[in-house]
């Protein structure tokens, strides 16, 4: 009777474990794609942050748009721990949902950045090199863009 329990016991466990599997959300090609170029990248070893993937609606159209932030990725077991990351900050890109998939309409290297809300739509305020507003690198420059329907456009400065 006790094989016969830890039989079933097992067999539940693994219909649990497959469950989860299953549950599991599934992310666009175009997403699979970038994760897999960094795994490359680091040499077929990489970790992803849960913030390496977040989601907005730039373009309004109900779908998510997909904010990849390389600053919570990771080589592991490699010299350099985040090669997309240096004086400028990190690889922010951002993917646009369109009736066909997905589309980069944003790809730069950021210091810092978030999300705002500006007459109920998302803006990205974005925390860059110096240079990025003719000032030295040190110095910061702050930058709000909105989406005008194609593309990532200057919301004004702080």
């Amino acid at each position: 009777m006790g094989l016969w329990r830890s039989l079933a016991f097992v067999l539940a466990f693994a219909a649990q474990l497959g469950a989860g599997a299953l549950a599991q959300p599934t992310v666009p090609a175009e997403i699979a794609k970038v994760r897999a170029e960094i795994r490359d990248t680091c040499g077929g070893r990489a970790t992803f942050k849960p913030g390496f993937q977040r989601t907005a609606d730039f373009n309004g159209d109900g779908q998510p748009d997909y904010l990849l932030d390389y600053s919570q990725s990771e080589c592991v077991g490699g010299i350099m721990t985040n090669p997309f990351c240096g004086s400028a900050g990190c690889t922010l890109d951002i993917l646009i949902s369109s009736g066909t998939g997905y589309r980069q309409a944003f790809g730069n290297n950021v210091r810092d950045w978030s999300l705002a809300q500006a007459g109920g739509k998302s803006v990205l305020v974005l925390s860059l090199h110096g240079s990025a507003c003719g000032r030295s690198g040190h110095l910061e420059c702050q930058r709000r863009l909105a989406w005008d329907g194609d593309k990532f456009v200057a919301a004004g400065r702080r």
